[in-house]
């Protein structure tokens, strides 16, 4: 059962995803790299936008803002997943697991690649659901999914 509904990314949804993106982001931000600087990471989120904003989808659970989730096709054979963000009262309550799921059943023919910051419990989430470890950063693991033959 879908416990959620996506609505494309407009700009009045601007001022929620950053806000919602420091509070899933900031305390990884600051372990790897140092105090969370707002104009620094609103350069950086504007930047982003110019590329994703017509791949982000805002999160609503029984009608209210809940966060974001955004993701691209890089080629017909891999999808790289980027953010699922969620506000911290609706975390642990499967929307994460069941938002995942979809993109898999919807990207059955491909490969989906991801990225976590390694401090970050959701990477037990990915394995759950079939994702490895590919490789490293200093701060991240790379994960990823082989959903066909090859």
């Amino acid at each position: 059962m879908k416990i959620y509904t996506l609505k494309p990314y407009t700009q009045a949804d601007y001022q929620f995803v950053y806000e919602v993106k420091k509070i899933c982001y900031q305390k990884y931000v600051e372990e790897n790299f140092g105090k969370w600087d707002d104009d620094e990471q609103y350069e950086m989120f504007d930047a982003f936008l110019k590329t994703s904003a017509k791949d982000i989808f805002i999160i609503f659970v029984d009608d209210k803002k809940a966060g974001f989730i955004n993701g691209d096709d890089l080629d017909e054979n891999t999808y790289v997943q980027g953010n699922i963000c969620l506000l911290p009262e609706l975390q642990n309550m499967g929307i994460g697991t069941s938002l995942l799921s979809q993109i898999c059943e919807d990207h059955i023919n491909q490969n989906i690649s991801l990225k976590v910051f390694k401090q970050n419990p959701a990477k037990r989430l990915y394995e759950r659901l079939g994702f490895m470890v590919t490789g490293e950063t200093k701060s991240h693991f790379l994960m990823k999914k082989v959903q066909k033959d090859d």
